[in-house]
Order: C-alpha cells, then structure tokens, then sequence
C-alpha cells in the first residue's frame, strides 16, 4: 500500500494545522516564536543528528519531505532504514520511561549496545561529512597512480623531459605551500609539523586523521554552508581529473602493448607521463587544503562581509582551476603539456593568498 493511499490523507487532513509543520519546528535550533528550541537539549547533538540525517538533509532518505509528499511505499521500504528507525526510537521511548522502567531494561545486552550507537552517533548525511568521504575517496584514487602500469622505456624517456623550468618552478611553489600548511596542523598531529617536503607515502594517513576530527554539524549557518558547497565543487573536480588520468593511462598502455600508437600519440603518452608526476602531488595539496579548511569551517562566521567575500574568490579560483584540468585531461583534449602552465598560475594565487594568512586555518 501506498504511503499516499492512507498516511497522507492523516497528514494533511487529520491534524490540525498547527501540529502540521511539528517536523519542521522539533528541528530547528529556535521555534516560531523565537525562544530557543529545548528538544536538543533533552534529546543532545547525537540524536538530533539522527533525525537531521533520516528527515531532512537532502542527501539523505528524506524521510520527512517524502513521507509528506507520498512518494514511499511501504512495501518496498529499504530495511537497513527501518532497523535504524526503530532502534533509535526505541532509545527514545527509554529515555522517556521511568527509572525503574528504564534500570530494568538497560542490564539487557542488546539495549545497552543501542544506547551506545545512539549516543555516539554524528552525521552521515550532512555536507561537512559528504565532503569528507570525497576527499578519503579522491585521495584514494591518486594513490593508485603509481600502481598502474608505465611502459619502462617511456618512463626513462619522460625523466629526462622532466626538467622543465615551470615544471621546476611548481614543484618548488608546492614544497614552500606545504611548508606553511604544516604549520597549521592540529595540536595532535605534531608529527606532521616536522615534514618538509611532500609526505609521499603519507599522505592516505595525513588525510584520514583529519577528516577523522569532529566537526560540529547541527545547525550549521549559512555562511558554514555556503562554503562546504565549493569546497565540496573543488574535491568533485579533483576526482573527475583523477578518474581521467586513471582512464587514460590504463588505454595507452593498453594501447603501446597492442603496439597501436602512433608517433604522435607516444609523444602525447610521453607528456601526460611527465604532466602527471606534477598532478599528483597539487592535488593531494588541494585535498590537503581542503581538509584543513574543514576542520576549521567555523571560522567563517568571524569573518566580515569583504573578508567573506575575498575568500570566496579565492576558492572559486581553485574551483575554475580545477575544471580547467578536468578539461585538458579528457581524451579529447589531452593537453597535458598546458596542465603545467595552468598548475604554476594556480599555485601562485595559492601561495600568495596563504602568505596574506586569510585562509581558516589562519584564523583558527
């Protein structure tokens, strides 16, 4: 049966209109009338994290909206949901119980591990943790590079071409940006403040540990918001270059085996060869950015209106970087040798925009 066919018709016909909007009012951080909202208070952050990531977050089921509008049915309701729900409402119904009640039930085993996942929930499905498993993701699929196949004699070949001076020049801009950024690392990740170079084979484990910090999500302001939204632009087009870059380099190889390239495309093969031992360590310094900035999101309600703005320019001009990349490592435009120039010009704005120390983590 249908959620429209019978629950809609209690929804919107069988209240009373005040009790209509309930949904809406039990998660907001102040109600109608402007006094402060005292369910979080009683219920705390993890369970109204639940209820945000279940009822209202657009990434997740949206339980809420859809119920409303009778676009679920029943029968075919996923049942990983429906477990979760009423797990968390049998919490709720605990905590609402009496003390003898709730003493009697809490020796049981299985109520004791449901109070434990519900008190230690966070979001799921709130942009700052979304943003978070796209920079895990994207880190991932660069540090899949090295392992995929590279014709030896190639490699050899784009050694040798590597010793491009704008090439040299990024690679310096990289090390100084990375000097700076380790500075602002958390107090507990002192052990990253003494690198002075790319962390090669660190960077999985830099980047776990700061997504792995907790970032206060409930009632997120706007300005909070409006960030994670490039932010999140910026890490989507870092993995569309990755994913890209992956493609391209298992066809050629596929292709110099099958002995199918041509004089111009190996020269091509030679250059994204050269181009890619650059783009691997600017994105993983992009990824690096980006999580550091998100640990540090809340910063930006400090910031005044021109302050907020000039930061906004500055993302986007990592934004427009970024696309800009996706475009020149598709297979149809392959200009790997124009990445180079395009990295050196967004690096400069980068540093330049780090030594004027108006990035969060500055302010943080």
């Amino acid at each position: 049966m249908h959620y429209v066919n019978y629950f809609s018709t209690i929804y919107h016909f069988n209240l009373p209109f005040q009790f209509r909007h309930i949904p809406v009012q039990i998660l907001a951080k102040h109600m109608n009338d402007g006094r402060i909202n005292q369910l979080p208070l009683f219920l705390g952050e993890p369970a109204m994290e639940f209820l945000w990531d279940f009822l209202n977050h657009q990434e997740g089921p949206r339980l809420r909206d859809r119920l409303s509008h009778g676009e679920i049915d029943l029968l075919e309701f996923p049942r990983e949901a429906a477990s979760q729900l009423l797990a968390f409402s049998t919490v709720l119904v605990l905590r609402c119980a009496g003390e003898e009640e709730l003493s009697a039930f809490k020796e049981e085993a299985a109520i004791k591990g449901l109070f434990r996942l519900a008190e230690g929930y966070s979001s799921r499905c709130h942009p700052a943790f979304q943003l978070k498993k796209q920079v895990l993701s994207c880190g991932k699929s660069i540090g899949s590079w090295p392992l995929l196949p590279f014709p030896e004699d190639l490699s050899r070949e784009a050694a040798r071409l590597e010793g491009n001076s704008e090439a040299n020049a990024c690679n310096s801009l990289i090390t100084k940006i990375l000097h700076e950024l380790f500075h602002h690392m958390p107090e507990d990740h002192l052990a990253f403040r003494d690198l002075v170079g790319p962390p090669t084979g660190k960077w999985p484990q830099l980047l776990a540990e700061l997504c792995n910090i907790h970032i206060p999500t409930l009632f997120c302001p706007r300005g909070v918001l409006e960030v994670l939204v490039v932010l999140r632009s910026i890490s989507a087009q870092c993995q569309r270059v990755s994913s890209q870059v992956t493609t391209s380099l298992q066809l050629r190889h596929r292709q110099w085996g099958e002995r199918r390239l041509r004089s111009r495309q190996r020269q091509n093969y030679v250059r994204m060869l050269n181009s890619i031992r650059l783009l691997s360590p600017v994105l993983y310094l992009i990824l690096l950015l980006i999580a550091l900035e998100l640990v540090s999101i809340h910063v930006i309600q400090r910031k005044g209106t021109q302050e907020h703005q000039q930061y906004l320019k500055f993302l986007k001009s990592i934004l427009q970087y970024t696309e800009n990349l996706v475009t020149y490592t598709s297979q149809e435009k392959n200009k790997w040798n124009e990445t180079i120039g395009l990295t050196h010009t967004a690096l400069l704005k980068i540093w330049t925009f780090n030594k004027k120390k108006q990035m969060l983590m500055h302010s943080a």
